[in-house]
């Protein structure tokens, strides 16, 4: 992982209006809100957690629930501490950017960043694929999670993904192992054993 120091962050934006092509992905999807915008703007955005999809669409998240932050404080906790005893990374929570090739950036709940992952760290994104990522589904973000940020996030070879629905009270888990993606489904309380993280047990309740 190679860290640079210095970076810059761009003013604030004033999004574009959505169009009727925008407005039929909110159709298929339930995003909370969707703009059409440029990577420019997407870099602007900084009171809300944000993402930015291949084609020039901005998505707007719900604001977190308090079933959400207390599942983020937990799983972010169990990770946090697993890193710094073992010295094996970066942690990174839910306002910090994501950029996987020139097309998408994501904000994910939870990421992990291995200290020989090839990325780029700067102060505000890191520029590569994270070896690890959790995200948290809300009511309004379960089929953007789990279908186009599941798919994007296999596309780009993250090693361990989680989904964790609070509503279902479920794990989503996707392993890529040999080249091939595993996947598997666990109920909130069952301890989960990281293949990538060597001892860590991850247990959700």
């Amino acid at each position: 992982m190679i860290i640079v120091k210095h970076s810059e962050k761009k003013d604030a934006p004033k999004l574009r209006k959505t169009t009727k092509k925008v407005l039929r992905l909110i159709d298929k999807f339930e995003y909370v809100l969707t703009f059409e915008g440029t990577l420019d703007d997407y870099y602007k955005i900084e009171e809300e957690k944000a993402d930015y999809l291949k084609g020039g669409i901005i998505v707007i998240q719900s604001p977190a629930s308090l079933e959400h932050e207390r599942i983020f404080r937990d799983l972010l906790t169990q990770l946090h501490n697993y890193v710094t005893e073992n010295n094996s990374g970066e942690v990174l929570g839910s306002r910090f950017t994501i950029a996987l090739g020139r097309d998408f950036r994501f904000e994910p709940d939870i990421v992990f960043i291995s200290k020989g992952n090839k990325g780029i760290l700067s102060e505000y994104e890191f520029s590569g694929t994270p070896d690890l990522i959790i995200e948290i589904i809300s009511k309004t973000s379960r089929s953007y999670d789990l279908q186009t940020k599941r798919d994007i996030y296999k596309q780009y070879k993250v090693q361990e993904i989680y989904f964790v629905d609070y509503l279902e009270r479920e794990v989503f888990i996707d392993v890529l192992e040999g080249g091939k993606y595993s996947s598997s489904t666990v109920k909130f309380g069952v301890s989960v054993r990281s293949k990538l993280l060597r001892g860590l047990d991850i247990v959700i309740k």
